[in-house]
């Protein structure tokens, strides 16, 4: 496999985890995970992966913005279940970077997702270029 065809759902390839709770409100109408629950558990993970290796603010005027997420739905989930997200860096840019996850319950892996931030200045609408400190994090976790 290719470093772009990384399998997202081996835990071996993410050294980064934030743990999730399954909550009962994350449940659709058939019993099990909702769709959008698990969009929103990438968006926590990636908040907990800015925060713990970078320190990162979510105030700050200069901040992270979605670009595109793409989200691939493998199995359904019960509830009541344990929920492991794993992060990791496919592609570091110039301002932006590239995230796969991988997200993982007591089963197995049950979607996997990527994922394109772009560093901006959030008055100007302007991109902003990640600093070398930053992008040598990144590089710890691809």
């Amino acid at each position: 496999m290719s470093e772009d065809q990384v399998n997202l759902t081996d835990r071996a390839n993410f050294k980064f985890w934030t743990p999730e709770i399954f909550r009962f409100a994350d449940m659709d109408a058939l019993n099990h995970l909702n769709n959008i629950a698990s969009a929103v558990y990438c968006e926590t993970a990636r908040a907990d992966f800015f925060v713990k290796n970078l320190g990162h603010d979510f105030s700050a005027k200069v901040n992270w913005v979605l670009a595109n997420i793409n989200v691939s739905y493998l199995a359904p989930v019960h509830y009541p279940n344990d929920i492991e997200i794993g992060t990791r860096v496919k592609r570091i840019g110039n301002s932006s970077v590239t995230l796969q996850q991988g997200l993982f319950c007591l089963q197995g892996c049950f979607s996997t997702a990527e994922t394109i931030l772009v560093f901006a200045n959030l008055e100007t609408g302007k991109s902003t270029p990640l600093s070398d400190d930053v992008k040598e994090i990144f590089a710890k976790y691809n």
